[in-house]
């Protein structure tokens, strides 16, 4: 059986089923619905602005944002922190031996004498080493059994200095070198007897090795010292005593000659190796050494800073120095 409706009726019953069919099928495709999968993270988004009536976050409750380092600020009343003072860099100077004897040789010299009295033979080198030795005479036994006597003397120029390897090698030039003889006995007599002699090319040499001692200031390790030198040539050589006995004074003056590089050679070193001799050495070359360290570090030598020595060596004859004022 069909039943009839009016035309407004009709109308009214298709919108409300639709309406209905509608609000029922809403809920089950909102439950279907997934986001999809996602293999990144998520960024979170900086905050913005507080909303009106919200105070503002403080220095130290400021967000840190990923992969920032937060740093914590000072309170009120509280310094920031400094980093520690550096510690000054060392100095370092170079000073040849030369200059620590002296610099200035101009007056160094060694001097051999042993004229009647065994006066002493003496030398100086700088300020710094300075010293005495004996150089005997030499006696010359004749055949009629009487004696020869020969005395050196001389007095040299300022050396001639040059490196040579690890050693500083000081020439000391002797312009004249005299030969003083007497025959018997040192009376005016004996003195007229012999005729006397003169050297030439007569030079001594020293060489000194320096070193460093504990606290790192400059010493020296050895000394050595040698003579070298020829006879000049002689108008007369051979006199006569006693009608056949001769001497040759010029074969007398090459012997001694030869002995004399022993002797100074013996001499300066046990000179040089004195206790007095070294402490002065050590006294002198430290005072001027501090002096010229505190100038290159712009001090007033004389004041009371001091050096500290850091590190120090010779390199061949130089004497290389690390070091701080204090």
């Amino acid at each position: 059986m069909i039943i009839l409706l009016p035309f407004g009726l009709q109308t009214s019953l298709v919108v409300l089923g639709f309406l209905t069919a509608l609000y029922g099928l809403v809920p089950q495709a909102e439950a279907q619905i997934f986001p999809p999968r996602s293999n990144t993270q998520s960024v979170p988004v900086p905050p913005g602005p507080p909303a009106m009536g919200q105070p503002m976050p403080g220095p130290q409750q400021m967000p840190s944002l990923p992969g920032q380092r937060q740093q914590s600020m000072p309170g009120p009343g509280m310094q920031p922190m400094m980093p520690p003072p550096q510690a000054p860099a060392p100095l370092v100077k170079t000073i040849p031996l030369v200059m620590l004897l002296g610099g200035d040789l101009s007056k160094s010299f060694v001097q051999l004498t042993n004229l009647r009295g065994q006066v002493d033979s003496n030398f100086t080198i700088g300020r710094s080493l300075a010293g005495r030795f004996t150089v005997p005479p030499y006696v010359h036994e004749a055949s009629n059994g009487n004696r020869v006597f020969v005395h050196a003397n001389g007095l040299s120029n300022p050396p001639v200095v040059k490196s040579e390897g690890n050693e500083l090698h000081l020439e000391f030039h002797l312009p004249s070198l005299q030969f003083k003889t007497f025959y018997r006995d040192y009376s005016p007599e004996g003195d007229q007897a012999v005729g006397d002699t003169v050297g030439e090319n007569a030079i001594v040499d020293i060489f000194i090795l320096p070193t460093t001692n504990q606290q790192g200031f400059p010493t020296y390790q050895a000394v050595r010292a040698g003579f070298r030198g020829t006879l000049k040539p002689q108008d007369k050589c051979t006199y006569w005593f006693d009608v056949i006995f001769p001497i040759n004074i010029c074969d007398v003056s090459k012997k001694y000659l030869d002995t004399l590089g022993n002797a100074i050679e013996t001499g300066v070193r046990e000179a040089l190796s004195h206790p007095q001799t070294r402490t002065q050495f050590d006294h002198i070359v430290w005072q001027s050494l501090r002096s010229d360290l505190l100038m290159q570090a712009g001090i007033n030598p004389m004041s009371p800073a001091q050096i500290q020595v850091i590190e120090a060596s010779f390199r061949g004859t130089d004497y290389v120095v690390k070091y701080l004022p204090r």
